[in-house]
């Protein structure tokens, strides 16, 4: 029993006696570059993100050099203006056309340091029908009247992914109790949800917003490969029409008309863009909880010479949806200024 013991301490004497304690010096790395940009194969004025890596938040960059590359023609993106501007990143704007089958490329320099990413636009699905439809519709333990947009598309050949949307122009048409009219435009995307359950019959596929990535709207082919696929988007009805009530100046208004035009949309993403838009609705909807263990979420990247993601999607709208105009009157909430 005496051997035994002075045995076990033998081998605990030379684990112990073989441990070396390294100190490592990280030391201070040199900044990397970080570009990012979420581009559209159209010729509206797009952004490009641009900071730099620091020990805790991004650090915005404000005196780089970025350029756009189209197929060898290059634009050079500019900063600006402050109000545009963030706290995390240096935001430029370009504006050129982008067509299908085009490789892009992102360059952003500072110093002697550059960063750049490479990007194909990818065709453009055909959206074959749009219908509207008001339904309600059961959300957890209560019932909700939705306003639902079926999009109906053909799946493009071979793998695919998508993200799909609807966005929303207004023109309000504010009068004040002398007669006089003042029109204010405003365009966003609308916050879509859950529908139903998907429905599958024959070679045509139904899928609700349920089965789609969140936030970002993203989905592939996977359930409906070369078929004939619809979407159904709802909106809650009391999110249909803005109730806007803000001016300038002295115009004071005592009723609106509201007329709207909804638009949905569908986009053609690169593989890796998938993937992407996929790990930020992982970290933007579930977020971090020390309590839990869950597989850890890693952000793909493709920029080159630095770190980011700089993808084109290429959009396709369907036809407008208009409603029938909608009066506000503004004195019955209270909002009587005259």
């Amino acid at each position: 029993m005496d051997k035994k013991i002075l045995y076990i301490l033998a081998l605990l004497w030379a684990s112990t006696a073989c441990e070396n304690v390294i100190d490592v010096d990280f030391g201070d790395s040199e900044p990397l570059l970080v570009v990012n940009a979420q581009l559209l194969s159209d010729p509206r004025t797009q952004q490009v993100y641009v900071s730099e890596s620091s020990r805790s938040l991004l650090q915005p960059v404000l005196d780089a050099q970025v350029s756009v590359e189209v197929d060898g023609k290059t634009v050079v993106a500019t900063l600006l203006p402050e109000e545009e501007q963030n706290e995390y990143a240096g935001v430029y704007g370009f504006s050129c056309p982008i067509p299908v089958g085009s490789q892009v490329k992102v360059t952003a320099r500072r110093d002697s340091r550059e960063a750049w990413a490479q990007s194909e636009v990818l065709p453009g699905a055909v959206i074959t029908a749009v219908d509207t439809l008001r339904v309600t519709e059961q959300n957890l333990d209560s019932t909700e009247e939705n306003f639902q947009f079926k999009v109906s598309f053909q799946d493009l050949p071979g793998r695919s992914y998508y993200r799909i949307g609807v966005r929303a122009d207004f023109t309000i048409r504010m009068y004040n109790s002398s007669g006089e009219s003042m029109d204010v435009f405003s365009t966003y995307e609308f916050p879509v949800s859950g529908a139903s359950d998907p429905i599958l019959s024959g070679s045509a596929v139904s899928i609700s917003i349920l089965d789609l990535e969140p936030t970002y709207l993203v989905f592939s082919d996977e359930m409906f490969r070369d078929q004939l696929c619809t979407v159904r988007l709802s909106v809650p009805v009391q999110q249909l029409y803005p109730f806007y009530y803000s001016w300038e100046g002295s115009f004071y208004p005592s009723h609106a008309i509201i007329m709207a035009s909804y638009v949905p949309w569908l986009e053609t993403l690169p593989a890796e863009e998938f993937h992407y838009l996929s790990a930020l609705n992982n970290l933007e909807n579930f977020g971090y909880d020390a309590q839990l263990i869950v597989e850890p979420t890693t952000l793909p990247c493709n920029v080159q010479g630095g770190l980011g993601f700089v993808g084109v999607r290429n959009r396709v709208e369907g036809p407008a949806i208009q409603p029938k105009e909608k009066y506000i009157d503004y004195t019955y909430y209270g909002y009587d200024y005259e």
